[in-house]
């Protein structure tokens, strides 16, 4: 492909000290590659490590873009779009994902065979091979109750709010499905469609952001699938690197969650109930955090006293 024909294909990843793992994910592109035209694009969030430079040095065929500052997902994805995007079909890939094979091309034969959907996600899997819950229904009052790292799911995992918005049932099917949204760690949508919505809401930081972009595309008139068949591993994790929760993420997805409240779920009698909504998020996000911390003390603490030396 010259470098003046049009790729059919445009993977965005948006970086912040992404490190070896945005360089594994570059590399299982190439390694598994999409049998069309592609171009790789990555914007990098101004990492404070040597991801850029590590890009740079590795991947000649990769367009990276420096940003000056950590802009967020939203932001740092847009911009790529608007100033390098050349294709008419786009992927958002997370910087700690790994594309299996075949993956990039049955989420594109699926999206080309259906005129109706407006994007697409694939399934997602940890590391150690377990299917992620990447695709779900839109949330209700009692899904932050009934969240997929709630307490109470861990506890009665059956229970029927979580089977319904976590779309449980649908786990082990082959075929693809319709869901309401996919993360945003492997969607990749149609170029038209996304600038009909206007891409991301770049009111969000990172979380909830994929909820309230696939909700605008049902909106639009265009549907949301899930392909299974199409396979990429996701190191997610709200951990930090000594294995404490990062209270910013924490915080940044508690106030996603009320953006997409306010925006989708707000009008006439539900006005009124946004004061406890906030208030109810906020007070969740605090909970998270201040247990994480007691439990890191309560082990540090542990720690100290079984120490060898120490009384």
């Amino acid at each position: 492909m010259s470098s003046n024909e049009a790729p059919e294909l445009s993977i965005v990843i948006v970086n912040y000290n992404g490190g070896q793992r945005v360089l594994a994910c570059l590399e299982s592109i190439f390694a598994y590659p999409s049998r069309r035209t592609f171009e790789v694009i990555v914007y990098d969030n101004a990492s404070g490590d040597d991801t850029p430079n590590l890009i740079s040095a590795r991947f000649d065929n990769v367009t990276l873009i420096r940003g000056s500052e950590n802009i967020g997902l939203c932001r740092g994805f847009n911009a790529a779009v608007r100033q390098c995007a050349r294709a008419p079909l786009l992927l958002a890939l997370d910087n700690d994902t790994r594309v299996l094979e075949g993956a990039l091309d049955k989420m594109l034969d699926f999206l080309e065979s259906r005129a109706d959907v407006g994007a697409v996600g694939s399934n997602l899997y940890n590391p150690d091979g377990s299917l992620q819950y990447a695709v779900r229904r839109f949330p209700r009052a009692l899904s932050g109750v009934f969240s997929r790292r709630g307490f109470l799911t861990k506890l009665f995992p059956n229970n029927p709010i979580a089977r319904q918005d976590l779309m449980i049932d649908r786990r082990d099917v082959d075929l693809p499905f319709e869901i309401d949204w996919h993360s945003a760690a492997s969607l990749m949508m149609r170029r038209a469609v996304y600038d009909q919505i206007d891409g991301f809401d770049e009111a969000f930081f990172v979380y909830w952001s994929d909820a309230d972009l696939c909700a605008r595309i049902h909106a639009s008139g265009y549907k949301v699938y899930n392909v299974p068949a199409a396979k990429i591993i996701h190191d997610e994790s709200l951990a930090g690197r000594k294995g404490r929760l990062n209270s910013r993420m924490v915080i940044d997805f508690h106030r996603g969650a009320y953006l997409f409240y306010r925006k989708h779920r707000l009008s006439g009698r539900g006005k009124p109930l946004a004061p406890l909504v906030w208030l109810g998020l906020a007070a969740r996000a605090v909970l998270i955090i201040s247990v994480d911390r007691l439990r890191w003390q309560w082990r540090q603490f542990g720690f100290a006293q079984t120490e060898p030396g120490r009384p």
